[in-house]
Order: C-alpha cells, then sequence, then structure tokens
C-alpha cells in the first residue's frame, strides 16, 4: 500500500489486499467500481468472505468440477434451450456422448452439444463438424445431413458460463468451510445472497452462452452462424432464423412437381413413396430442413386434393387404390407404399361421384350438357387443362380412368342427385338407370329444380287427375307432355314426397319412396279430405299443482309443433282457496290479467 502513488492505485491496491486477508471488513467496499476509493474500511476480527470465495475458485474448485457442474447445469437449463422442439416433430439429443448417439434415419434431429464443441460464426469445431459429418465412425458418413441442426456455445459465451460455474462452487466451498462456525447474522445473509445470485445467474448466462448454429447450408456445406441476443427458449430462435432454413408448415405442393424449384424427380420417373420424398428433404441440402416428415406428408395430401398429384396405395392381389381430388383415408396416410404419382401417368381405380358435377372438374363441362363422349375424352389419360391465375395461366393434367369406371360412377352420379342423365325418352335423376343408356348418345344435366306442390294439383295439372285421384305414373306423363321433355320419376317422386309433407296431397295406396319407375302407378295419392271424424270429448277437468303448471309451459313449444295447423288451444281455469284474504285474491286477479285480461281466480 505504501508504494501506491495517487488514488486510484491506492484503491486497486486494497481491492487486492482484501481479496488475500482474511479480517480486512469488506461491507464498506460493495458495490465500488475498480477505480474508486471505499469511503471507508477496516480492519475485522471475522473472514472476509469475498476473500474466501476468491481463494475457493482458485485453489479449491478444480477445472474438472467446473465442467461437471456445467454439464448438469446445463441439462437443468434444458427448457430453456430446447423448449418447443419435441411439440413440433423433433428429435432432441441434449449433450449426447458421441456422434454415433444421433441416429442417422431422416427425422429432424435437434443436438445440444457441451463445451468441447464451442464454436464462432464461420468457424465451426472439429467435433461439431463430426456430428454432421459421420455416424458411427470417420468411413461410416452421415447420409441424412440436412436433418441435423447443432446448437453449441460460442467461445466467449463459454468462458462466462465456466466462470459462473466456478464462482457457484466456490461459494457453495465458502459455505461448506462456515457450516460449522459462528458466522454473525450479517454475514450469513450475505452468504446466502450470493449463493442465490449464483444459482439464479448460471442457467442465465447458459442460455446467452449457447449463441452458435452449425448445420448445413444449401451448397453442401457446414456452416456456423451466431444467433442475435435473446431470451427466448433457444430452439425457437434458431427456428424463426432464416439461416436454418427449418420449415414447420406445408410447403407449396407444386413445389414437389418436376417442374418445380426442388427438382425431386429423375426423368424416368412417374412415381414416388411419400416417405422418399420426406427422405429427400433430409439427404437433399438444397432442400429446406422439414420438422416432421408429416410436413412433407401434408403436403402431398394438400397436391392431391388439388389434383396435382394421384395418390396411389398398392394391394397384395396388385391392384391399387387411388386418389385424386378427394382426401386419402387415415389408414392409408400412414401406410409405408403410398405413393405420389404424376397425373399424365395415373389411372383412377374410382371416380368420385362428387366431380361429375358442373363446376367440379375445371374444363369439364364447357356448357350445361356433358355428352358421355366428352366425359370419356376427359379421362382418357392424354388431356390437359388451362387454370387461369392472377396473372398467368397452369397447365394439368388430368388421370386417365377406364370406360368401365366412369360409367360406374356416373350411375353412382345420377343415383345420387349429383347429375341428370338423358338418352332419348330415358331420363334418369336419383335413380338407378338402365344398363342401355349408357351409350355415346347419353348426356348429363344439372339436377333438376322440385316441381312446386301447387304445380301438381288438379287445377294445375289436370290430365294426371281423374276421380279426384292420381298417380305417380301419371304425374310423371302429364309433367313430361306440360314441359316438353321427358320429367325423370326421381324429380317426380321427390316433388310428390315434398308436397305430402306440406300437406298439399295426401297417400290413398303406396309408399313413393319405395317404389322405382315400373311401380310408380302403385303410388295414388288425392288432395286433402275435409276431417269428417267427430270431436274427441273433452277430457275431465284436472287440478294440478303450481309447479306443474311450469312443467306444461316448458312443453307449450313442443306441443305447438306436434300440433301445427290444427289450431291448438289451452283451457286453463286458476282456483284459490275460499278462505283466503280478500286483498290477496286482489292481487292474483291483477297479475293474471297482465297476461290475459279475461282470467281471474276462482274461490
Amino acid at each position: 500500500i505504501g508504494s501506491a502513488t495517487d488514488g486510484i492505485e491506492l484503491a486497486k491496491a486494497l481491492r487486492r489486499w482484501r481479496e488475500v486477508s482474511w479480517f480486512l471488513d469488506d461491507e464498506d467496499a460493495r458495490g465500488v467500481a475498480e477505480d474508486e476509493l471505499p469511503k471507508s474500511w477496516r480492519l475485522g476480527n471475522r473472514p472476509n468472505l469475498k476473500q474466501m470465495h476468491d481463494e475457493a475458485c482458485r485453489e479449491r474448485v478444480s477445472d474438472s468440477a467446473v465442467e461437471a457442474a456445467l454439464a448438469d447445469a446445463i441439462r437443468k437449463a434444458r427448457n430453456a434451450l430446447d423448449g418447443g422442439a419435441s411439440a413440433t416433430g423433433a428429435k432432441v439429443h441434449l449433450l449426447p456422448a458421441a456422434p454415433a448417439d444421433v441416429r442417422d434415419d431422416g427425422e429432424f434431429r435437434f443436438v445440444i452439444l457441451g463445451s468441447d464443441a464451442a464454436s464462432e460464426s464461420g468457424r465451426p469445431s472439429a467435433l461439431a463438424k463430426r456430428y454432421l459429418a459421420e455416424t458411427t465412425s470417420s468411413d461410416r458418413p452421415r447420409v441424412n445431413r440436412n436433418a441435423v441442426v447443432l446448437a453449441v456455445p460460442s467461445r466467449d459465451g463459454l468462458d462466462v458460463m465456466r466462470a459462473s460455474a466456478r464462482a457457484l462452487l466456490g461459494w457453495e466451498d465458502v459455505a461448506s468451510q462456515l457450516q460449522d462456525q459462528d458466522v454473525d447474522p450479517l454475514r450469513s445473509e450475505r452468504l446466502r445472497r450470493e449463493l442465490q445470485e449464483a444459482h439464479t445467474r448460471l442457467p442465465q448466462v447458459i442460455r446467452q452462452g449457447y449463441a452458435v448454429v452449425v448445420t448445413i447450408n444449401d451448397n453442401n456445406e457446414i456452416h456456423a452462424f451466431r444467433l442475435a441476443a435473446a431470451a427466448g427458449a433457444l430452439f425457437l430462435e434458431i427456428k424463426n432464423d432464416e439461416r436454418a432454413r427449418i420449415k414447420e408448415t406445408a410447403v407449396d405442393a407444386e413445389a414437389l412437381l418436376p417442374d418445380g424449384p426442388y427438382d425431386l424427380w429423375r426423368n424416368d420417373e412417374d412415381a414416388r413413396f411419400v416417405k422418399d420424398l420426406a427422405g429427400a428433404f433430409a439427404r437433399d441440402p438444397r432442400l429446406p430442413k422439414v420438422l416432421n416428415a408429416r410436413v412433407v406428408l401434408d403436403t402431398v395430401l394438400q397436391g392431391v386434393e388439388r389434383g396435382l398429384f394421384v395418390a396411389r396405395l398398392a394391394r397384395p392381389d396388385s391392384s391399387g387404390r387411388t386418389w385424386w381430388r378427394e382426401p386419402v383415408d387415415a389408414e392409408a396416410q400412414n401406410d409405408p407404399t403410398l405413393e405420389e404419382v404424376l397425373p399424365h401417368k395415373a389411372v383412377l381405380s374410382s371416380l368420385p361421384v362428387d366431380l361429375l358435377a358442373p363446376d367440379a372438374l375445371p374444363g369439364l363441362w364447357k356448357d350445361e350438357r356433358l355428352a358421355l363422349t366428352q366425359a370419356k375424352r376427359y379421362f382418357s389419360g392424354k388431356h390437359t387443362v388451362t387454370i387461369p391465375h392472377d396473372g398467368w395461366d397452369e397447365e394439368q393434367a388430368i388421370p386417365g380412368c377406364e370406360e368401365a369406371i366412369l360409367e360406374a360412377a356416373l350411375a353412382e352420379a345420377v343415383a345420387a342427385g349429383t347429375v341428370w342423365l338423358t338418352n332419348g325418352p330415358t331420363s334418369c335423376w336419383k335413380e338407378n338407370i338402365p344398363f342401355t343408356a349408357l351409350d355415346d348418345k347419353a348426356e348429363l344435366l344439372p339436377p333438376p329444380p322440385l316441381t312446386a306442390p301447387a304445380e301438381l294439383t288438379p287445377d294445375a295439372l289436370s290430365d294426371a287427375w281423374a276421380n279426384d285421384e292420381t298417380s305417380g305414373a301419371a304425374i310423371v306423363r302429364a309433367l313430361s307432355q306440360k314441359k316438353g321433355v321427358a320429367v325423370p320419376w326421381g324429380l317426380v317422386r321427390e316433388s310428390l314426397a315434398q308436397a305430402v309433407r306440406s300437406r298439399w296431397l295426401e297417400t290413398i295406396r303406396g309408399d313413393g319412396a319405395a317404389l322405382d319407375y315400373d311401380r310408380a302407378g302403385e303410388w295414388r295419392l288425392r288432395m286433402p279430405q275435409q276431417d269428417e271424424t267427430p270431436p274427441r270429448p273433452r277430457p275431465t277437468d284436472l287440478e294440478v299443482e303450481g309447479f306443474q303448471m311450469q312443467d306444461v309451459a316448458d312443453l307449450v313449444p313442443k306441443l305447438l309443433e306436434a300440433s301445427a295447423g290444427y289450431d291448438l288451444r289451452f283451457r286453463i281455469g286458476v282456483a284459490l282457496a275460499a278462505n283466503a284474504p280478500e286483498s290477496m285474491r286482489r292481487q292474483i286477479d291483477d297479475l293474471l290479467k297482465e297476461a290475459v285480461p279475461a282470467l281471474q281466480s276462482d274461490g
């Protein structure tokens, strides 16, 4: 101290003395900067905690203990490092012992390495490179390198992490030394505070220390980049960084086409297994890293529903099940043999009937009619359509479909009411079509509108009525003659059923819903007759309690619905005990008049 020449040097000398002296009281020096002189200091007769801590860090805390404590702290801080990773489908590896611990199976792997892998931006460590380059040994290279992302400490961050771990161990050593000594409350409280601060600080510096990401770039090179300082979960920060090239949601299905930006198809390929497409994203560094193979599957499924691909699943009998412009079955989605087939090379095993409806498929219906010959050309396997977009047109191929399958789908579409088929005198809608009706003269039309009940009455359709009765067959003939076209029995059947439900007509005999056209004459109908049945006798008056009236009130909506059209009314009597006070009677009468003016209580 005597050699110090000015106040700053004296302050530094005092601090050095304080760190090596057990008996310089350090309370007055707390919070004083390096180049400042404490306002006061004094010799004490009790241990100096700061000096004890510095001595413990220098002499009793070994480097191996620091590394062990740091590794333990990293494991405990995993929520700050890999939080959210597992939920996205990523496989997490926290401090693996060797590259062999990180499987090379194409699944996305998020690997958190320890201090031995510390790197700098642009300078990945040798150990980090090994995890990306090899599996069990240097002669067994990693194939799915694009599916691995490493998080490693920066070198300066590692220094801070080690210093924090050493500081924590130092304070724990001080606490151990003083465990059996009589320490005054002031120093006990300070020791507790220092330990708490050290425990709190270490996880924080660990999160900040993991600032470097090592992975494969789009040039198939191992590169390292530094993250911006942030306090959020490390994995989420990496996932949101464009340099990591991580894809969490489905990519654009058009990118999977042969002429798409990903270039996934060879010239001689017509189909690819979906699982192989997912594998391509894990192997090919030109592609984005997908967190879950489901991302690729969702993209394929999206393309199938848009008509860009055909999904195909082979059966044991060498046949196949296909999907096009429809959702793929959940069970088939998880089948490893599910294929993505290019439309112009695909042959559909089935055709959803909804696709035959007007406006369902681009270019199928050119006007209000669709000839069967036109539908066959559309599904010949050689047809393409132009789909206009904003500022550009897209050419899309239509898969092939055998004529027998197309005709079966047409028959199902007619029976379901999706389309109306005509062929000369044959007219079918919501009914089975004759086999001979599906020839080159057959045409499809949009579903016909139902005939209003008023148009089925004797006044509107007299030719169908005789002796105040009619039949399903008579209505078909009369409507066809009136409209000048062959009206399908399905249309008449639906229209008559609607008229019966709305009480414009009533059935005498037969059940139209169960009859085909050949038996349409069995359904006999007439105009509703006046009800000549005698009125039902009035039920005996019943007395009910007040709470039962509430139950009746709750049933009123259902009673009105059940009696719709027949003017349901209620007869109500209100009786009060004869010995009730007159004032109570007047009060009840006033309340009843609010609902029905003529309603009064009876004694």
